[in-house]
C-alpha cells in the first residue's frame, strides 16, 4: 500500500513540485548557471551547474532535466511521437511528465524483485527488463536513460525490448560508454548469483538509496553488439550538441531500430 501511494500521480506531482521549489532556491544563489529554452519543459530557464560530467552538468531549475535527458527528448521529438505507444524503464520525473503528456499511451515502469512481475504500483508497472509481461508488438518506442549498463542480462533485455515493439519501432536510449575500448562486463551471472570481475561501481538510482550496481562498460562496439543480438536490428548513435539547450557538450542517443 505505501508502494502505491509513493508512486501515485498525486505523489508524484508532489514530489515534482517540491524538487522545483528546491531548485529555485538552489538557482537563486548559483553563480555558476545560464539561461536558455529546455525542450522538455519548452520554456526559457536558468540552467545551473551541478556535475563535473559533461551529459549531467547542467540542470534546468523548472522541469529538472539534465544534458542526457534533454538529448533524449530532443531525439524523440524529431522522430513524432505523437499519438504513439511508448514504455519507458526506470523514468526520470522530467521525462515521465513529458511522454504522459505527448503520447497516446504511456507505460512507465521500475522493477522491484521482490514483487509480482507487472504488478501496477500506483502509477508505474513492476517490470523486469528481461521477463516483461507485454505482449509482443505492444509499443512504438521503448526509452531507456542509463538503464542496459545495470541490467545483469543484458542480451536478454534486449531481446525482449524488441520484441515488445512494433515493426520499425525503435528503441531510444542513453548509456555512458568508453569509445576508447571494447564492451566489458564487470560483473556475471552464475547460478542466479552476481560475481564481481572488477571492483563493484555504482550510479544514482531513482528508487535505492543504495544505488545500482553497474553490471557493464558499453564501448566502442555499442552498436554492433545491438545489431548482433537481434536479427534485422539496425542501431545507430545520434550526437546532441546545443548549448542553447543547456547541452554544452556532445551527448549520445542511440536508436536501435526494428525491421520493417
Amino acid at each position: 500500500m505505501l508502494h502505491k501511494l509513493r508512486y501515485s500521480l498525486a505523489a508524484l506531482r508532489f514530489e515534482d513540485w517540491w524538487k522545483r521549489q528546491r531548485r529555485t532556491r538552489h538557482a537563486r544563489r548559483q553563480t555558476d548557471s545560464q539561461s536558455g529554452h529546455c525542450p522538455i519543459c519548452a520554456t526559457s530557464v536558468i540552467f545551473t551547474a551541478i556535475s563535473k560530467s559533461p551529459r549531467e552538468q547542467l540542470q534546468c531549475c523548472n522541469c529538472g532535466s539534465v544534458p542526457r535527458q534533454r538529448a533524449l527528448i530532443q531525439v524523440l521529438k524529431e522522430m513524432q511521437i505523437a499519438d504513439t505507444m511508448v514504455h519507458e524503464c526506470s523514468p526520470s520525473l522530467c521525462t515521465f511528465w513529458f511522454l504522459q503528456k505527448h503520447c497516446a499511451k504511456f507505460d512507465a515502469s521500475y522493477f522491484w524483485p521482490d514483487r509480482a512481475g507487472g504488478a501496477k504500483v500506483g502509477a508505474v508497472r513492476n517490470v523486469d527488463l528481461g521477463k516483461q509481461p507485454y505482449a509482443n508488438a505492444a509499443f512504438d518506442f521503448v526509452v531507456t536513460q542509463d538503464v542496459l549498463e545495470h541490467v545483469p542480462e543484458p542480451i536478454a533485455a534486449i531481446h525482449e525490448i524488441h520484441r515488445t515493439l512494433r515493426p520499425s519501432g525503435a528503441h531510444v536510449f542513453t548509456v555512458p560508454r568508453n569509445d576508447w575500448h571494447a564492451t566489458e562486463a564487470r560483473a556475471e551471472l552464475h547460478a542466479g548469483e552476481l560475481r564481481h570481475l572488477k571492483p563493484p561501481e555504482y550510479h544514482r538510482d531513482p528508487i535505492r538509496k543504495s544505488g545500482s550496481l553497474v553490471i557493464t562498460d558499453w564501448g566502442m562496439d555499442l552498436e554492433q553488439r545491438m545489431t548482433e543480438a537481434v536479427s534485422g536490428v539496425t542501431c545507430e548513435a545520434r550526437v546532441i550538441h546545443n548549448p542553447a539547450q543547456g547541452i554544452p557538450h556532445p551527448v549520445e542517443v542511440f536508436v536501435a531500430r526494428n525491421p520493417s
